[in-house]
């Protein structure tokens, strides 16, 4: 796998509905404006990214990501009572010589929503992990900033001790590209160029 170039990407997280495309609710966006400090560490076993964000409203929001399950938590609930992360746009980098695997991810925009919008009607539990995560803009020393309009094919494979996470993407260049997400190391790697008459239907 490591011969794959890795990807820098904007990766789009949604812990409790399985949409199709990205979406935001304005009324509970969070625009960030820094990040004051962040570190990394394993609780209990899990690898958790740690951070303390200032947003453009000069709120301080303390924000816990834990890798293993790839959603975003509140790491102080009693400070947002009966609120909860939901969706997140976040920026994975491609350079891992970095003081923490905190330091490669960075949360640039978020929602704190309500517990009584947390949708459980449809599910009675958080959707997959590949639909947890999924690629919204991405670069590589080769290919320019592509948005990925929509998401033609998406599965999980285990690998061993990790899993990956395979997207096949719509870009709005019209171009098609695999990527992989391994969740061991936080990297997105570009698989391929796939050409677009190998799906039948759009």
């Amino acid at each position: 796998m490591n011969k794959f170039p890795i990807v820098e990407m904007l990766a789009f997280y949604c812990r409790y509905e399985r949409l199709r495309k990205p979406a935001w609710r304005p009324e509970f966006v969070r625009q960030m404006k820094r990040v004051r400090s962040c570190h990394s560490k394993i609780d209990g076993g899990v690898k958790k990214s740690y951070y303390s964000v200032e947003t453009q409203t000069d709120e301080i929001v303390n924000l816990v990501y834990n890798e293993e399950e790839l959603i975003w938590m509140l790491e102080s609930p009693d400070a947002f009572p009966g609120q909860e992360v939901d969706r997140v746009l976040a920026l994975i980098k491609r350079h891992k010589h970095l003081p923490s695997r905190a330091h490669r991810i960075v949360p640039y925009r978020f929602e704190i929503i309500p517990k009584s919008l947390v949708n459980r009607r449809v599910w009675d539990t958080e959707p997959p992990l590949v639909n947890r995560v999924q690629p919204y803009r991405f670069q590589t020393g080769k290919i320019p900033s592509s948005q990925a309009v929509n998401i033609a094919t998406r599965h999980l494979e285990n690998v061993m001790i990790t899993k990956h996470l395979h997207y096949v993407v719509e870009t709005d260049r019209s171009r098609f590209y695999h990527l992989v997400f391994i969740m061991d190391e936080s990297d997105w790697r570009l698989m391929q160029e796939v050409d677009e008459q190998f799906f039948f239907v759009k």
